[in-house]
């Protein structure tokens, strides 16, 4: 599996698009005079989300100091999410986001993969939830049953 493992960061297909469009403006003020990686990321993201990137460089071998290096890595980033799979996960209830990370995690240990879920609500479905991917629509609910 890929070692660059974003699903600290975003779990959804509007996440994802969220945190690319703030990438996108970090991009642009990277070879600014006064640009400051950590103040940057805080500014935009928030302390959690700062800390969880700068991890993710550490863990990337990419070095905070080199303003090249960090505007590469942001394009591999964008270039990764263009290409995670997305899956329409449609439940009875609207999610926390630690229902999302745990479904996440799910699928990096279980397939080895992240994907992004296009979350959708149904208050028919009774106890589980529907998934639709790749043409498919598999009902892992009761509602068939009752």
């Amino acid at each position: 599996m890929d070692i660059l493992d974003l699903s600290d960061l975003f779990n959804t297909k509007a996440q994802a698009d969220d945190f690319t469009n703030r990438l996108s403006a970090i991009s642009q003020k990277v070879f600014a005079t006064q640009f400051n990686p950590e103040a940057a990321l805080l500014d935009n993201f928030g302390i959690k989300k700062k800390d969880a990137f700068m991890t993710l460089l550490r863990n990337n071998n990419v070095n905070p100091e080199s303003r090249l290096a960090i505007k590469d890595f942001i394009e591999k980033i964008q270039a990764k999410i263009l290409t995670l799979p997305i899956i329409s996960l449609i439940l009875a209830f609207e999610p926390k986001e630690e229902t999302l990370q745990t479904f996440s995690r799910w699928f990096v240990i279980n397939v080895n993969k992240q994907v992004l879920f296009d979350v959708q609500v149904d208050k028919s479905l009774v106890a589980g939830a529907a998934i639709r991917s790749g043409g498919k629509y598999l009902d892992f609910s009761i509602k068939p049953v009752l």
